[in-house]
């Protein structure tokens, strides 16, 4: 057997492996343009034409999802504002505050506190904490906890490097 005749036949079938590749990735393409085509066809279709095809409309409650305040709170001061609840007495939130950095050229940390009211012992106690820093003049920090679990009365509290701490009003979390 010549060497020419052995090559031939790999060849042969290396070339019908590329062309069922290729017969395959044309028939998905293909598929795919079909349902993006069809799917375009049913949303843009007249009254009664696709129905069966139309997704079913989804009426959104006002009442599911609080509204949040998006403004920055002026410096010195901390906003406090409830985010959606996702689950049974599962209450995140966002709060921020504007800090401003006496040195932009170094460094600025900071802490956050959620304390929640004890009854018992009628103090503040620490419940979540959270730290982060940053070097320049001013930032608006933000950071969103959650409560689960666990109504009652709760405060932010605020603590920058070099002394400066600042507290929010109370507010309750209720199931």
């Amino acid at each position: 057997m010549s060497p020419r005749s052995s090559i031939a036949p790999v060849v042969a079938s290396g070339t019908a492996s590329v062309v069922k590749l290729l017969v395959a990735t044309l028939a998905f393409i293909g598929a795919y343009a079909g349902v993006e085509t069809s799917h375009v066809a049913s949303a843009q279709a007249p009254a009664g034409v696709a129905a069966q095809t139309r997704a079913q409309p989804v009426t959104l409650s006002s009442e599911s999802m609080p509204a949040t305040t998006a403004e920055v709170p002026a410096a010195g001061t901390i906003a406090v504002s409830a985010l959606g609840v996702s689950r049974p007495c599962h209450r995140p939130y966002l709060i921020r505050s504007v800090i401003d950095n006496p040195r932009p050229d170094s460094a600025l940390s900071y802490g956050w506190r959620l304390q929640r009211w004890s009854t018992t012992t009628r103090t503040w106690r620490t419940y979540l904490t959270s730290h982060s820093g940053f070097a320049g003049r001013s930032q608006t920090a933000e950071w969103q906890p959650s409560v689960v679990d666990n109504p009652g009365w709760y405060r932010a509290e605020l603590s920058v490097s070099g002394g400066t701490r600042l507290r929010s009003a109370r507010f309750l979390v209720s199931c």
